[in-house]
């Protein structure tokens, strides 16, 4: 079976739903789900590369398509050894990657506006819930949203981020969940961190859980069986869905 078909299915019991049913709910994670943040961890690196220069020669190797979960570990793989300085950049990192100047660096996946607009075509609430901070990363959050063409809230559209840094992200989209359940019903998420997907798929049996297979967070906790692996969002699927 191709790993679009059970969005496909999804999506096409949405035009058998009996009158009167609760509105369906797609869910999307951001970072490293529907955008790709190795063209923010390249510009944090290049710019931390300014005051150390033992750096540039190992930064100039980087290519933001191949970044992955850790700046800090791409640069040892290339062979930086100096721990010092790793740990400077892994200071200056946790100050910049989450801020709005950074964030509107990321570049988008490809097929990711496609389907969002799609999956919302189909009649599902649009509802964007990443791990992103409110007070640091609303306003570059929206601006990079518009620029790539996303739908921007609106009646039909929630974004909703964490109310602080410092609030650990599985925690806080796990309270979430209460919301979404009074919204309406769940009928697709997509995240690309094991641990979150493997809560939606307990939180919303009847959902179908899609694993965008990106980069995650280092040991990963084992993926539900009933989890969606997806490794591209792009694809003639969309293509298909969208003449449904």
């Amino acid at each position: 079976m191709s790993p679009h078909q059970p969005i496909l299915e999804t999506l096409r019991t949405l035009k058998s739903r009996p009158a009167g049913a609760r509105r369906p709910i797609a869910v999307y994670d951001l970072d490293s789900t529907l955008f790709c943040t190795g063209p923010r961890n390249l510009a944090i690196a290049r710019a931390f590369a300014e005051y150390r220069h033992q750096l540039r020669p190992f930064v100039d190797r980087l290519e933001e398509h191949r970044m992955g979960w850790n700046v800090m570990a791409d640069l040892e793989a290339l062979g930086f050894a100096d721990k010092a300085i790793l740990e400077e950049l892994r200071h200056f990192w946790r100050a910049t990657f989450f801020t709005d100047h950074f964030v509107k660096m990321d570049s988008v996946y490809p097929g990711a506006v496609e389907l969002v607009k799609t999956v919302q075509n189909s009649g599902c609430l649009t509802y964007y819930l990443t791990g992103r901070d409110d007070p640091g990363m609303r306003q570059g959050t929206l601006e990079a949203l518009s620029a790539a063409g996303f739908p921007l809230p609106c009646e039909n559209v929630i974004l909703r981020l964490k109310p602080t840094w410092e609030e650990e992200d599985l925690a806080f989209k796990t309270q979430v969940f209460e919301e979404l359940h009074a919204l309406g019903e769940v009928v697709l998420a997509f995240e690309n961190e094991p641990a979150n997907a493997n809560r939606f798929h307990h939180a919303f049996p009847g959902a179908t859980v899609v694993l965008h297979a990106t980069i995650h967070a280092p040991n990963p906790e084992p993926l539900d069986a009933g989890v969606h692996v997806l490794p591209a969002l792009a694809g003639p699927w969309i293509e298909a869905l969208a003449l449904q």
